[in-house]
């Protein structure tokens, strides 16, 4: 009976040893509103404060520009909404004294995330909001059997081109290490061993 709780008790300990805990870098927190990036397709409200004639609900065109009164052509796509209000802030102070501007995401057509390897249901996936990496899982059904949720890797594109790769355990996760549930930007690619 000893020797059975020994052989128990040292397999559960090679277990424990098999499973690593993951150190990182992963991406920094963002918040998913402001740090949502517009992209083609998605609708913007752009209002110019009592100058309703200014005022326009357009959508990106695929070359990541939309068209305004006065101003023609403002690119926005890649841009943060706080970029965008800048912009066309500082481009429209140029007609209307002390303008005040407000822009809107209205509809999000552009967040695509794609989720691949062992899960229920590969695919891409649009959002209407950004998504975090165990809500991507959800989208995709889950792991499928014999995924390894423990070395999940997600792949990114960064400004400069370069891919960035990230690590990330759902066992982790579930254990309160919620750095690595980071949100996902558009574009990025989960990946299930």
């Amino acid at each position: 009976m000893g020797g059975t709780r020994s052989i128990l008790l040292a397999s559960l300990l090679s277990l424990a040893a098999c499973r690593s805990t993951l150190t990182g870098p992963w991406p920094p927190v963002e918040s998913g509103v402001q740090e949502y990036r517009v992209g083609s397709g998605d609708i913007v409200r752009i209002a110019v404060f009592g100058n309703a004639e200014l005022n326009t609900r357009v959508t990106v065109r695929p070359d990541g520009r939309i068209t305004l009164p006065l101003l023609n052509e403002v690119t926005v796509a890649g841009k943060t909404i706080n970029d965008i209000t800048r912009e066309i802030t500082e481009a429209y102070r140029r007609f209307v004294q002390d303008a005040r501007v407000s822009v809107v995401v209205e509809e999000v057509h552009s967040y695509r995330v794609f989720v691949t390897g062992k899960v229920i249901r590969p695919g891409d996936f649009e959002s209407r909001m950004p998504v975090t990496v165990l809500q991507a899982l959800a989208l995709a059904g889950g792991g499928a059997r014999g995924a390894n949720l423990d070395h999940i890797i997600v792949l990114r594109r960064a400004s400069n081109g370069r891919e960035e790769r990230y690590e990330v355990s759902v066992n982790d996760i579930l254990e309160g290490q919620m750095q690595e549930n980071f949100t996902l930007r558009s574009g990025d690619t989960v990946v299930v061993p």
